[in-house]
């Protein structure tokens, strides 16, 4: 029998028991309320798959825009089953943020759209028209209560014979990530992308005996949590157990709780999220907590300061926690690049910053965490965490960013990759693809990613750096700062006109937080009516700090850090009148920007 070509045939193929639990729903204790087992699960998937399959919808997009629960699981695995391709989304909620369903809509243009009852009702309530001549799905509800099920019935379904294996290289995902809400660009991830991916995770992360399994509070949207967590879990053969992100995000202490009480293995989020446990638990909630079974807590998706390491491990150490993971992953590569290896240490590298500075990373020391350990770096010195090695089958390259020539080992440059976890490009782009997706760098056969960061390999080990794009990533999230600016240029009047610049500041190199900071330039009509003025220019300025960063926060999520008010013309542009966000921010930090006025610090 040859070997399994998609994620659908190795579902049907592996050894996982029918009555074993495959994927939960998570209740107000922290448990498990909501149960469905291996045997079901893989019988809703035909089911659905079938009716998909059923409406001609094999090769197109199927926008999936639920919560986190049994239905988007399977959801999502029936359109791979169907040969659809499914659509990440996030649902629509009040008070903003329908503006990057709407996007996704508009640019993926779904055949269908598969959701309960439930759903179906918000989002005509929130965006009446959104749906306007898409195919709907009622997928129904799924489970059976974990408090009601005693004896459950074991269903073994077996493959429908009138539904065709998906073909490998066809799209099953497009993944909606980094692209601006005004001209979105999804990656298309192919079936053979996610089996290739979600086969090296199986390989590192199978482990004998573990039955805790993982617990996901990351929205399924999020490539981190549908694919690092609920491919990985179906394909690992341990149980998923669902959690709303907003429970997390109103109380860490429920992802611990939850860890504790499932006794799972596996888990993770971005650095920020280890941050919110450290710092809004207590040591009254920590007491009860067993986490000596979290041998895998990816941390990715964002940088990663070796503070946060440090202070998590000594927060929770006492509660048996010694197993956090540094990774580095990105959609347009499936997910995984690289990541820290079971048993080795978790370590940071304190490095000469002249030499950085210069573009070498050269080791003074590296230091292994343990609840012990702190960050005590000299002035002259920058603390880099490594994400430990890429997977096997796969290449990581540093680059030179211009020429594309390959970099010695910790030279500093562009992080490029190869390999069969490389997606197809991003759907519909074709200029994009040829950009970020070349068939030849540096001489050498692709394909391969460019990943627009900057990174370098020391001792095998990757080492993330920053960024040459102007992506701005907040807590785990890719936000676009054209999408930014474009709102705050709508927050208040005297913007009208006039320009705004976002960027980021701070980070790995600097060894600091990283910090969003705007530059608002004012119209020439509101600067004229108070450049003689120095109280109203005073008050003008406290009103327009306030207002941007009421919009950052309301419509982004976005704290901005920084805001400063310059007058016209004071915004660095390019020749075609685009602006600058590098200078601008270069200008910032050197003083180089004269702001509106002096009365009042705008920080």
């Amino acid at each position: 029998m040859s070997s399994p070509e998609t994620i659908s045939e190795l579902l049907f193929r592996d050894t996982v028991s029918s009555d074993a639990i495959s994927v939960t729903r998570l209740g107000r204790d922290d448990r498990p309320e909501l149960v469905l087992r291996r045997g079901r699960l893989l019988s809703e998937i035909e089911q659905l798959a079938g009716r998909l399959a059923s409406r001609g919808l094999a090769g197109r997009p199927v926008l999936i825009p639920e919560r986190n629960g049994l239905e988007y699981v399977v959801a999502f695995l029936a359109c791979l089953r169907a040969g659809c391709m499914a659509v990440t989304a996030h649902p629509p909620r009040a008070g903003g943020g329908g503006e990057r369903l709407a996007a996704i809509v508009r640019n993926s243009r779904p055949a269908a759209v598969i959701a309960g009852d439930e759903m179906f009702k918000s989002i005509d309530r929130l965006a009446a028209d959104l749906l306007e001549g898409v195919d709907r799905i009622d997928c129904g509800r799924f489970g059976t209560s974990a408090i009601e099920e005693s004896s459950p019935a074991i269903v073994s379904p077996s493959p429908d014979a009138s539904i065709p294996w998906p073909d490998p290289a066809s799209i099953g995902l497009l993944q909606y990530t980094s692209g601006s809400t005004r001209d979105p660009a999804p990656v298309a991830i192919t079936q053979a992308n996610l089996l290739a991916n979600g086969l090296a995770m199986r390989d590192l992360f199978l482990r004998e005996g573990v039955t805790g399994g993982t617990v996901c509070w990351m929205p399924l949207y999020h490539d981190m949590g549908l694919i690092g967590l609920l491919v990985s879990s179906l394909l690992v053969g341990v149980p998923l157990h669902l959690m709303d992100p907003e429970a997390f995000a109103m109380r860490p202490i429920r992802w611990l709780r939850a860890m504790s009480n499932t006794g799972s293995a596996y888990s993770g989020g971005p650095c920020f999220a280890y941050d919110l446990c450290v710092d809004r638990t207590t040591e009254e909630d920590r007491a009860d907590l067993d986490l000596s079974a979290w041998t895998f807590a990816f941390n990715g998706a964002e940088p990663i300061r070796p503070e946060s390491l440090a202070r998590f491990q000594a927060a929770f150490g006492p509660c048996g926690f010694n197993g956090m993971m540094p990774c580095y992953g990105l959609a347009e590569h499936t997910l995984l690049v690289s990541v820290r290896r079971e048993g080795e240490s978790v370590r940071f590298r304190v490095a000469d910053r002249q030499a950085l500075d210069g573009g070498r990373l050269e080791a003074r020391r590296i230091v292994e965490v343990d609840a012990a350990t702190t960050v005590a770096i000299e002035n002259d010195e920058v603390a880099v965490v490594s994400c430990g090695s890429g997977l096997p089958g796969h290449e990581i390259a540093i680059r030179h960013p211009e020429t594309g020539e390959r970099s010695a080992e910790g030279v500093v440059g562009e992080i490029t990759l190869k390999g069969p976890s490389v997606a197809d490009g991003y759907h519909d782009r074709p200029d994009l693809t040829a950009e970020m997706f070349p068939r030849r760098l540096g001489g050498e056969e692709g394909p391969w990613l460019r990943t627009g960061d900057l990174g370098a390999v020391l001792d095998g080990e990757l080492h993330v750096l920053g960024r040459l794009k102007d992506l701005l990533i907040v807590d785990g999230r890719n936000v676009h700062p054209a999408d930014v600016e474009a709102s705050l240029e709508n927050a208040h009047p005297a913007l009208s006109g006039g320009r705004v610049a976002v960027f980021a500041s701070g980070g790995v190199l600097e060894g600091s937080v990283e910090k969003v900071f705007a530059v608002l330039e004012l119209s020439r009509d509101a600067h004229r009516g108070v450049r003689r003025d120095p109280i109203t220019a005073a008050a003008l300025t406290v009103d327009l700090v306030r207002a941007v960063k009421a919009e950052g926060s309301a419509r982004h999520g976005i704290g901005l850090a920084r805001v400063v008010v310059v007058g016209p013309g004071r915004i660095p542009r390019t020749t075609s009148g685009k602006i600058r966000r590098a200078a601008t921010r270069d200008a910032l930090l050197a003083g180089g920007l004269e702001p509106l006025s002096s009365e009042i610090d705008p920080c």
